[in-house]
């Protein structure tokens, strides 16, 4: 629970410094992309910038995150499986020293 709190601290502090930067650049400036270029005040840039880069972010440990969950799934299926075989062999060694 501690962990959540602190990691949204963190993300809300990022977030205002990202907003306290591009709130004090009110200049325009010209953007290059790969098909038009456009003209924009720098913190409209900076805000945009930021928040494609917090999404990529998300999706990119989302992704690991989902990935490591699958496998987690894969290997206590697999833990069980092998508990059962454990479970069958000394059973079966029980009966045949019985």
């Amino acid at each position: 629970m501690i962990k959540y709190i602190f990691g949204l601290i963190i993300v809300l502090a990022i977030v205002l410094v990202a907003v306290t930067v591009g709130a004090n650049n009110d200049q325009v400036i010209t953007f290059n992309y790969i098909v038009a270029q456009s003209q924009f005040q720098l913190s409209t840039l900076v805000a945009i910038l930021f928040g494609l880069g917090l999404i990529l972010g998300w999706f990119i440990t989302g992704f690991f995150y989902i990935k490591l969950k699958l496998k987690n799934i894969a290997l206590n299926r697999q833990i069980k499986r092998q508990t059962l075989q454990i479970n069958e062999l000394t059973n079966s060694r029980d009966k045949v020293s019985q």
